[in-house]
């Protein structure tokens, strides 16, 4: 009763107008409180749209309850509380990236930005194609900026081709696109420098506003002599070139992921009429063939097929070329 009795008291204060001292107080002890009512009664009052909203979404933050993630994407854009729902999403961490990727899809330009900086803070693995896909297609340079800091965040080697292509973007016709662009460009050189893979080693310094065309297009040649992986990368994955057991069962899957990219790398430079960006060691079908085995062969001493099976649905999503390529280690079928 005394509790009930409280709430209700809590859910009066926070109707007070403007910032009241007496809402803010409603929100932390909302807060403390921590149950489901209290959490209902702080995501109500996300709609006020001001600093005691901002308060709340702070609070839902640290409670991490999986019902607020939806009601905080919402405010993503909101320039009132976008910030504070933002630092609250972090707090979710994975649980919270699907719904930031439908927003990366269908969401307004300012809320886009917001979820591909967010993405990148939370630094899950499933946002590193939906990022690329954002920097190859987004109308807006302001989002692929941020697509391209979030890509750098993650360090995530396949993001490389698609960085690299932005960097090459013929100059805009507009002051106002050509700045925006320029910012496109550093956000996108800080995150090759940030990735730090050998196909990105020194990048060229970014061309400033005030450049000249011809200076930009001979810094963006010189990025892509700079990632020429002939001249960079050795025969066989740096992981696959000594003993395997060190490495545990995620870095395995990861260079399998890094296989399957380099395979999709491949089909869209040909729909692009372009040479895939590729590491010396993805250069052949042979070469990502060998890879796949080598590692097919680990997991399957480590666990038989069930490990290999669990691997391949689980973090590879049942990818048909990886299953052919361990057709005939162990019992694979």
């Amino acid at each position: 009763m005394f509790k009930t009795l409280k709430l209700r008291h809590l859910a009066n204060a926070l109707k007070s107008p403007g910032n009241s001292q007496e809402a803010y107080s409603a929100v932390l002890e909302l807060g403390r409180l921590g149950d489901v009512k209290a959490v209902d009664l702080l995501i109500e009052s996300l709609a006020r749209e001001d600093g005691v909203a901002r308060s709340a979404a702070r609070e839902l933050g640290k409670l991490r309850n999986d019902h607020a993630i939806q009601p905080l994407v919402a405010l993503l854009g909101n320039p009132t509380v976008s910030q504070a729902a933002t630092e609250a999403l972090l707090g979710f961490g994975s649980n919270a990236v699907g719904p930031l990727l439908e927003v990366l899809k269908t969401g307004a330009a300012q809320a886009r930005q917001a979820v591909a900086l967010a993405l990148g803070e939370i630094r899950d693995k499933r946002a590193v194609d939906p990022l690329v896909l954002a920097m190859q297609t987004d109308d807006s340079y302001a989002v692929r900026a941020a697509a391209a800091t979030a890509l750098g965040q993650l360090k995530e080697p396949r993001s490389i081709w698609v960085l690299v292509a932005t960097l090459r973007m013929r100059d805009e016709t507009t002051p106002e696109r050509q700045a925006a662009l320029e910012q496109l460009r550093q956000a996108t050189t800080l995150a090759l420098r940030r990735i730090g893979d050998p196909l990105a080693a020194k990048p060229p310094a970014v061309p400033a506003t005030a450049a000249t065309a011809a200076t930009a297009a001979t810094a963006t040649n010189n990025v892509a002599a700079q990632m020429d992986p002939s001249l960079t990368e050795p025969e066989v994955h740096p992981r696959l070139t000594g003993d395997l057991r060190p490495l545990n069962k995620d870095e395995l899957a990861e260079v399998l992921r890094e296989v399957i990219h380099a395979s999709e790398e491949i089909s869209w430079a040909k729909l692009e009429s372009r040479e895939p960006m590729l590491p010396g060691y993805f250069k052949t079908y042979e070469q990502r063939c060998r890879a796949a085995e080598a590692v097919g062969k680990e997991l399957h001493r480590r666990g038989g097929t069930a490990l290999m099976r669990q691997v391949w649905e689980e973090q590879l999503e049942g990818y048909a070329a990886i299953s052919n390529w361990w057709s005939g280690i162990g019992d694979w079928a």
